[in-house]
């Protein structure tokens, strides 16, 4: 476990190096730009979207890329050598994927205060946005290690939108009754943007806020158990 700093802090170095954490920034001051222009209302039923749009896009980008590149320069074969555990490298890879949201969280939160003197409960967003997190890490695991370079990654990334991300901006848009919400329930996305949005707005619907958190619970120990685990495991030997 104490391996686990150094191998975050090696992550986070990677965010910078790949480019991921400029992008991220460069895309939140593009939300700060959004807010300026419409109104409180109007910031406050698209924050949700911004925030759900950047932890679930941003973390299977950084994934995917520092998987590829990693392969390119032979790092993931050196970090087996190290006297640290598969569980411990997966899990500092997760860590630091999160940082992305956390960081687009603290930027739309931020901005809403300041722009529109807008707040709301941060704790409940920061607990759904771990959640959701850590949920697209392991999605990101699964598309980055059944492809065989980052193009390719970036391919499974929008055969997954399609059917699990666009239904639920079309929901958030109105275009899809609400009387269908809890059928989008079983995209793992919309549950994630579901949660995100109960806090931002400050008004829970019980019953989806612990059907949600208890199916995306579940789903993210079932991919990483017998998905990611086995997949990252029999790829690292292979090189």
């Amino acid at each position: 476990m104490r391996s686990i700093p150094k191998l975050i802090l090696g992550e986070l170095r990677r965010l910078i190096r790949y480019k991921i954490l400029p992008v991220s920034l460069f895309t939140s001051i593009i939300w700060i730009i959004i807010f300026l222009f419409i109104s409180k209302e109007e910031a406050r039923n698209i924050a949700p979207l911004l925030i759900f749009v950047d932890i679930s896009m941003m973390s299977i980008i950084l994934i995917g890329a520092s998987h590829h590149f990693e392969k390119q320069e032979g790092t993931i074969k050196s970090m087996m050598m190290m006297p640290v555990s598969l569980g411990e490298i997966i899990g500092a890879k997760v860590i630091s994927s999160m940082v992305l949201g956390i960081e687009s969280a603290i930027v739309t939160s931020a901005a809403l205060y300041f722009i529109h003197g807008f707040t709301f409960n941060y704790l409940i967003l920061l607990a759904f946005i771990l959640l959701a997190g850590v949920t697209h890490a392991a999605i990101a695991f699964i598309l980055a290690l059944n492809s065989k370079d980052f193009t390719s990654t970036l391919g499974l990334l929008m055969a997954y939108i399609l059917p699990f991300q666009v239904p639920t901006v079309l929901f958030y848009f109105g275009i899809i009754d609400r009387k269908y919400e809890w059928v989008l329930m079983f995209s793992p996305s919309h549950t994630a943007g579901s949660l995100i949005n109960f806090a931002v707005a400050d008004e829970f619907k019980m019953a989806q806020v612990i059907a949600g958190c208890v199916y995306l619970i579940i789903l993210t120990i079932v991919l990483f158990k017998f998905f990611v685990y086995p997949k990252f495991k029999s790829n690292a030997v292979r090189g």
